[in-house]
């Protein structure tokens, strides 16, 4: 299966692969906002929140609906046909399992959530585990050769049809919430029959332990970390409403999907591309070992800053978006900007472990947090939400502290080295910090609307972290900023004097080329271009 992305060098594959994912999310994510507005017209309230609920129930099943064999299958180092066979039978029958499972163990579901009408929800989304396992295999294919073009279209192709077509459809002819089932089983159907008519893999069911062994070691593994890491992202959660209650669990959810969600969409197409990427060069620990310290720097190098300037402009922020009757939240904020820019940026550790197969240390790690953090929240509760915020702050550092002990021990980083990392972003936020809280300063004496005070915090934020990263881009973000200034120097309609000034700022940025370029270009009496 050799294709244009396999040929490609892999940090070309890499970059377009982050370009793919991100438009494809951006796109996905706007015809959600249209899509919620009409279904929300043709559907009550009660209909969207009986889906949520069974989510929640089926939630726990993915987990082990395929036992981490799609993950095995992108990170193999050898790919042979029986590994597709495999893995294409052992998630079909494993799909299978869990759907039944599902169908007769859905009533149970009302001890917990005590509503009748989600029983027959969970058994019908319960297909959608058999539904998903017909296009593992080919989704894991095409994620493991990092043709992330073919997985962008095909996800909005399948959100448009089965969304905008049989859902909208559906909810219009009066089928109420089945028409979110319906959506969402289609979906599914759609991204299965797409990746499997682009990869074409056989599906010639294969049985015999010795062909599963090797991918049901590793994705058993995968499986369990992953429902160590569910544990762990919604500790908090179940903590603050089990001792603090509802209002306290509203007030620390509303500010941490305030900082969390923009910094996931940053990072999250990164992350995708990451794993296959980190897997194909497994075997090359220098070369991981590079690839891991500059993805790990980029993001510390741009979401750092980013933190810095919300803990600044936190009362603004939160009185903007929220509503002043959620000041309560404001510390919380603030405390939670500590923690996920260490979230976000350990998550590539995470990644190497995967890449790797270090699942061992892993799950040890992951089981260690978990206690880490009950503890924490146990001595700081008398604290409230804040106390939570900052039992999270504080483990989060820990676990920083963990993984740089595995990758230290694994890809043979020295420890200033891994700490490096983090000292461009912390230049960034110092300065970004710094120059929102002197303009917080004079513009909060205003008596101006908060709107417009929070719109030049903003502005200021951006100036300062773009003249930071322009004026003194690090080695990771440098190639990124050549690459888009060559691809300005080609515009037909740019005007002369900026071209001029683009080619004056790629000298500064590169002068060894620079020097080539000029003493080539002299030689033949022809002006210098920008970059060849």
């Amino acid at each position: 299966m050799t294709t244009s992305s396999q040929s490609a060098p892999l940090g070309v594959a890499a970059l377009r692969g982050i370009k793919w994912t991100t438009a494809a999310a951006v796109v996905t994510a706007v015809l959600q906002v249209g899509y919620t507005a009409v279904m929300a017209r043709l559907l009550d309230p009660a209909a969207f929140g009986l889906v949520a609920l069974a989510g929640v129930v089926l939630r726990f099943g993915g987990y082990f609906a395929e036992m981490g064999l799609g993950h095995a299958l992108v990170q193999r180092p050898k790919l042979t046909a029986n590994d597709l066979r495999a893995t294409f039978t052992g998630s079909l029958l494993l799909g299978a399992v869990v759907a039944g499972l599902f169908w007769l163990l859905a009533p149970l579901s009302l001890l917990v959530l005590k509503n009748p009408a989600v029983v027959p929800l969970v058994r019908a989304l319960a297909l959608g585990f058999v539904v998903a396992s017909l296009g593992l295999t080919a989704t894991s294919v095409l994620r493991r050769e990092m043709r992330f073009e073919v997985l962008a279209k095909l996800d909005v192709l399948a959100y448009v049809l089965a969304y905008g077509g049989v859902g909208l459809g559906c909810a219009w002819a009066g089928a109420g919430v089945w028409s979110l089932v319906a959506a969402s089983l289609a979906q599914q159907l759609i991204t299965s029959v797409g990746t499997y008519a682009v990869v074409r893999h056989p599906l010639r069911p294969l049985f015999g332990w010795q062909h599963y062994s090797a991918l049901v070691g590793y994705g058993s593994q995968v499986s369990l970390i992953s429902f160590l890491e569910f544990i762990n992202g919604n500790l908090d959660t179940l903590l603050i409403g089990r001792l603090l209650g509802p209002v306290a669990l509203g007030l620390y959810n509303r500010a941490f999907m305030l900082l969390y969600l923009p910094m996931y969409f940053l990072t999250n197409s990164v992350a995708k591309v990451a794993f296959p990427a980190f897997s194909q060069v497994q075997q090359d620990v220098p070369r991981l070992r590079g690839l891991y310290l500059r993805s790990s720097t980029l993001v510390a190098t741009l979401v750092l800053p980013l933190c810095a300037g919300v803990a600044v402009a936190a009362p603004e922020m939160v009185r903007v978006l929220l509503g002043p009757k959620w000041d309560a939240s404001i510390p919380v904020l603030r405390a939670l900007c500590v923690a996920i820019p260490l979230s976000l940026t350990t998550m590539f550790a995470g990644i190497v472990a995967d890449a790797r197969a270090n699942l061992r240390r892993k799950v040890v790690l992951n089981v260690e947090f978990i206690l880490l953090l009950v503890g924490l929240f146990w001595l700081l509760r008398g604290y409230g939400i804040v106390g939570i915020a900052a039992a999270i702050g504080i483990g989060e550092v820990v676990r920083t502290l963990l993984y740089m002990r595995i990758t230290h021990k694994d890809l043979a980083v020295g420890y200033p080295a891994l700490f490096a990392i983090y000292l461009p972003g912390l230049r960034n936020a110092l300065v970004v910090g710094a120059s929102i809280l002197l303009a917080s300063v004079a513009l909060r004496g205003l008596d101006w609307p908060r709107l417009v005070v929070f719109g030049l915090q903003m502005l200021t934020g951006a100036l300062a972290l773009s003249g930071l990263l322009l004026r003194w881009p690090s080695p990771e973000l440098r190639p990124m900023i050549i690459k888009a200034l060559r691809r300005l120097d080609t515009t037909p309609r740019a005007p002369e004097w900026s071209r001029t000034g683009l080619r004056r700022y790629a000298d500064w940025l590169d002068p060894v080329a620079a020097r080539a370029d000029s003493s080539f270009d002299t030689s033949l009496g022809v002006p210098a271009p920008l970059m060849s």
